[in-house]
């Protein structure tokens, strides 16, 4: 058991990041051997949290979930937040630097600081924000026990525990237990309080499934038998909160021997991964001193948000044919790419940017990099830019219309 100081309270009344102290590099080791089951533990720990009422409801008045479109374009901006919190150092330096480099890295503050901007939108109590932190605390260790190639080690579990704090911490949230055994503790009496059954738990998990599942067709029983198999990934309980059935009886022995061959393949014939994987790139995207630089998920949602085109298209629309995408991509998915701090929903994607740069300097304790904060001349040379784009696709396509109208063969591009 781990003892000393490392058990009472480590960050208690200090502001020390995690990262600067060596957390991070150990609760970052599980992340790069099992990239995609963290990935996937982290979403069904928010998957999870729909079984709370007082969440599932607030999640519906935000009408973020009236289109497939809407239910995309938020199930991306949480993948990659996360994903950036996760992949990224908070302390704004890459892992390896030197300790007196500068900071050159604020994705993660950024991240965080537009989740604290969002956020604050909306009145959330202090407890959920604190069990959603706790599921994203404990859950992937579990998930790495159950299905993965080895389990986390004590320091491990701990580096997670101490992690998620300073994130908590980051993201406002107060009275966060002092020790993983109090919190895990916490966590077991608020669900036995509040996941109760409610038709608002339904519904919001019904919109997600079918994000989830989309590329899954209806043909044959092959989406019915998705919907099964994840539910036997949820307990009893939390099953039961969301008004769902019982997973068939084959599901979980189906599940345990698939993941179970995947952790033996991952374990004895892989070799260990050079570069750890995610919806996010740990690399440093290509940065320009006029505006503030795009970046762009490895992984998409149904409607391709982010997405870039791929040469000619080709293959998009190959994609789209095979229903793994609903569409191509094009600007009305940003297949432009996308900045940490103007995500959220399209309402406010222009919105707050300010005070999210500020609380990111806040959070990173030093001013955010200029490369990061695009000037008004180049935000302004951007939107020059979209604009002639948009007035460039307008008149090709009026003059296209014309021609089909005068029945002659195609205008010729000038």
């Amino acid at each position: 058991m781990l003892d000393g100081p490392h058990r009472t309270g480590l960050f208690a009344g200090s502001s020390m990041d995690c990262h600067s102290i060596g957390w991070q590099p150990q609760y970052d080791r599980p992340v790069s051997d099992m990239p995609l089951l963290s990935e996937y533990s982290l979403a069904f720990a928010l998957f999870k949290t729909y079984a709370i009422p007082s969440i599932s409801s607030l999640l519906l008045t935000t009408r973020q979930l009236s289109s497939q479109a809407l239910v995309s374009r938020r199930y991306a901006d949480t993948e990659i937040l996360i994903s950036t919190w996760v992949f990224c150092p908070l302390a704004g330096k890459l892992i390896g630097a030197k300790p007196d480099a500068p900071a050159d890295d604020p994705r993660a503050s950024l991240a965080l600081a537009r989740t604290n901007w969002l956020h604050s939108k909306y009145k959330i109590s202090n407890d959920d924000y604190l069990y959603t932190l706790g599921l994203f605390m404990f859950e992937p260790a579990k998930w790495a026990e159950k299905f993965g190639w080895r389990k986390h080690s004590e320091l491990e579990r701990y580096a997670s525990f101490v992690y998620w704090s300073e994130i908590g911490r980051k993201l406002k949230i107060t009275d966060i237990p002092s020790t993983p055994e109090s919190f895990e503790a916490w966590i077991t009496d608020y669900e036995h309080k509040y996941a109760i059954p409610a038709e608002s738990n339904l519904s919001v998990a019904n919109h997600t499934m079918n994000e989830l599942l989309f590329v899954v067709p209806h043909a044959f029983g092959l989406r019915a038998f998705a919907e099964g198999i994840a539910r036997a990934m949820l307990d009893d309980k939390t099953r039961r909160a969301m008004l769902q059935p019982p997973a068939p009886t084959y599901a979980a022995p189906l599940i345990r021997t698939l993941l179970g061959s995947a952790a033996f393949i991952q374990k004895h014939l892989l070799l260990p991964r050079s570069r750890p994987g995610g919806s996010v790139k740990a690399e440093l995207p290509p940065i320009s001193g006029d505006v503030a630089p795009r970046m762009f998920p490895t992984r998409w949602t149904s409607k391709p948000w982010y997405k870039p085109a791929s040469g000619l298209g080709a293959w998009d629309r190959v994609l789209v044919w095979l229903n793994w995408h609903d569409d191509v991509p094009r600007e009305e998915w940003r297949s432009g790419g996308y900045r940490l701090h103007e995500m959220g929903p399209l309402r406010w994607e222009g919105e707050g940017h300010e005070e999210v740069m500020r609380n990111a300097a806040e959070l990173q304790g030093c001013p955010i990099a200029k490369e990061w904060t695009a000037s008004a001349r180049g935000r302004l040379m951007e939107r020059r830019f979209i604009r002639n784009v948009s007035i460039y696709r307008t008149g090709k396509f009026l003059r296209s219309t014309a021609c089909t109208l005068a029945r002659i063969r195609p205008c010729a591009r000038p």
